[in-house]
């Protein structure tokens, strides 16, 4: 009865995921949902959502203790998931890391997003794309240009090349659900797979602060603590790691702002910034950059977007500070 309930979820999702990526159907009905979960919700991260949920649903019968590979789950069923989230930690925190990197190299602060050009592309800290990135050169093939799925391919040159751990990190992640899967109810099944989905969406969009990644740790963590009969206090640590990181998130938001004014430093211009309609405090020019104080009297998200559409085309990408009060 499982083989038959998890197939036929399988073949759903996976159905869901082919009609997205070639069609716009199902898209004012899909997207709205997911959104909650994987806030930010495009296309894309939609596709990998129901294309991982879905084959892990048609995998799972096969690793459960009857079935054809389980003999391979040679572990507890929580020790897979500790190394799914352990594997998954790493990862993020290598994603912050190389984000750090990359401002140290243009001697600009790690609190600022950076927009790389052509296409358009946004990282930081708080959200990355540095994994996404170094997917480019294999989704791009996958990924036609018409699709509006955004690959991160402009901040590939930028990143050091993360393509082998990224190859190799989510395919081990994927697994360990599926090891962990076996021994437990199918409700909890379904749960561990979520999990291990919006933990691989994390890793690819968004990074360690992402609501994906959060999600994703909450389910793995938390269906690594869960005892039967289920008490609260199963919960006590998951529900402390959690809430530390979304502190820690809000935290590097309120102390990396500057509220004064946005800095902003273009990288590489070719001719003079469009700069018609903003606030701009002052401007000085450093040979291979442009660096502007612009008013901090908009929002920060705004002027993202409006700095992004005057400089495409004009500039190989620039880096703005953070303006955490602008939001309130």
């Amino acid at each position: 009865m499982r083989s038959e309930r998890f197939m036929a979820a399988g073949i759903v999702f996976i159905g869901v995921a082919v009609t997205l990526l070639v069609t716009d159907l199902l898209d004012h009905i899909i997207t709205p949902i997911t959104h909650v979960f994987l806030m930010g919700s495009s296309e894309g991260k939609d596709v990998i959502f129901f294309t991982v949920m879905g084959s892990m649903f048609l995998l799972a019968p096969l690793f459960r203790e009857d079935g054809l590979l389980g003999r391979l789950a040679h572990l507890d069923k929580n020790t897979y998931l500790h190394i799914a989230a352990l594997l998954a930690f790493i990862t993020y925190l290598t994603g912050i890391g190389v984000e750090i990197l990359i401002r140290l190299r243009m001697g600009v602060s790690p609190f600022t997003t950076f927009i790389s050009m052509d296409p358009p592309a946004s990282t930081s800290i708080t959200h990355s794309h540095v994994f996404k990135a170094s997917l480019s050169p294999l989704t791009g093939l996958i990924v036609p240009a018409s699709s509006g799925i955004h690959t991160g391919s402009s901040l590939a040159g930028y990143i050091p090349f993360l393509l082998p751990m990224t190859l190799t990190v989510i395919p081990v992640i994927y697994l360990m659900g599926l090891l962990s899967t076996g021994a437990r109810r199918d409700f909890h099944v379904a749960i561990v797979i979520f999990a291990i989905a919006t933990t691989i969406i994390g890793i690819i969009d968004g990074g360690l602060f992402s609501t994906p990644a959060l999600t994703g740790l909450s389910g793995i963590l938390g269906m690594s603590a869960l005892r039967v009969p289920f008490r609260p206090g199963n919960l006590k640590v998951p529900t402390i790691i959690i809430a530390g990181l979304i502190a820690v998130r809000i935290l590097l938001g309120i102390l990396g702002s500057v509220p004064e004014y946005y800095e902003v430093t273009i990288l590489d211009p070719s001719g003079s910034p469009d700069l018609e309609g903003l606030h701009v405090l002052s401007e000085e020019n450093m040979g291979d950059r442009i660096i502007l104080k612009l008013s901090s009297d908009q929002n920060e998200m705004e002027l993202l977007d409006k700095l992004t559409r005057r400089l495409d085309g004009r500039c190989h990408g620039f880096f703005m500070t953070w303006n955490f009060y602008s939001f309130f």
